[in-house]
């Protein structure tokens, strides 16, 4: 029986070509680890890889691990590390810590939206961890300031199993500093249905008071504010608000005591729990520095 000769010979052509970029992929991370000239696109590189993505994929990320790691690193720039990972992800989409990894670095690194960009995709692709979107709301609350994305991300990351009971409390604090605390009572009350163990029970439980302690106090705020405009002299306790027909009863207070008017601070507070939720802008601005071990010898020649 005759072969078709045509197809095979493309076949063939095809199959050389490819064990060609496999071998020039493998010697140029090895000889020039530091030194990523070119990142192939996503459907090249799985082409090319001959049904072995994984053993792609893991080329690529020892080459990203060593791009983070290059002790000049800042002189260099970070422009390569979000195409880098994102194709160790295309090809190894259950990569987790390609993500997380790369979504803290880029963060560090000043370039938030890739940090965003990779750690959605591995929300979408990778494994369900709680890190992504708490590194998501983390780029909005500490670097852009923005509190209501912030705790909506960290609501989103409570919600994920594993999630750390510390994570709910970022989220009612974030939501709570962007003037919405009761979603932080609806996140906690639904966190709360679902916790048997009762140390995660016993903080949430706290969290919620602290949340309804926030709720209450803004809202008492508010209608402090609104006395003062309706009557022109300084509130001199929370009844006054009642007997001006603003508010219809004083809330209790959630941890026991009552709630009390401070006239200096223009605030209220709780007479047994003086926390509050504060706005701060961002303190810090993102930079990544490499800090090469003392006494370790240069990386290039």
């Amino acid at each position: 029986m005759r072969l078709p000769t045509r197809p095979l010979i493309a076949g063939l052509c095809t199959l050389a070509a490819a064990a060609t970029v496999n071998l020039w992929l493998a010697s140029s991370l090895r000889v020039r680890p530091y030194d990523v000239a070119h990142v192939p696109q996503g459907r090249f590189a799985r082409l090319a890889s001959l049904g072995q993505r994984g053993a792609v994929a893991d080329l690529y990320w020892l080459s990203a691990v060593q791009y983070i790691g290059d002790s000049r690193a800042d002189e260099r720039g970070w422009d390569k590390l979000h195409p880098l990972v994102d194709l160790v992800t295309d090809l190894d989409p259950r990569h987790g810590y390609a993500y997380q990894t790369a979504g803290i670095v880029l963060s560090a690194a000043g370039r938030l939206d890739e940090s965003d960009a990779i750690l959605k995709k591995g929300m979408e692709r990778g494994p369900n961890w709680w890190s992504y979107p708490y590194y998501i709301a983390f780029n909005h609350w500490f670097y852009r300031g923005d509190m209501a994305a912030g705790a909506y991300w960290a609501g989103i990351a409570a919600r994920t199993p594993g999630a750390s009971p510390n994570i709910s409390h970022l989220a009612v604090a974030l939501a709570s500093k962007s003037g919405t605390p009761e979603d932080a009572i609806q996140l906690l009350l639904e966190l709360r249905k679902g916790v048997k163990d009762p140390v995660t029970a016993g903080r949430l439980d706290q969290q919620l008071k602290l949340a309804i302690l926030e709720r209450d106090a803004q809202a008492l705020e508010r209608a402090a504010a609104e006395y003062v405009r309706k009557t022109g002299t300084t509130l001199p306790d929370l009844e006054a608000l009642v007997a001006a027909g603003l508010i219809r009863a004083i809330p209790p207070d959630p941890f026991g005591g009552r709630y009390v008017w401070n006239p200096q601070a223009k605030e209220v507070r709780s007479s047994v729990k003086s926390f509050r939720f504060r706005v701060r802008p961002p303190e810090r601005t993102p930079g990544f520095h490499y800090k090469a071990p003392t006494g370790a010898t240069e990386a290039h020649p």
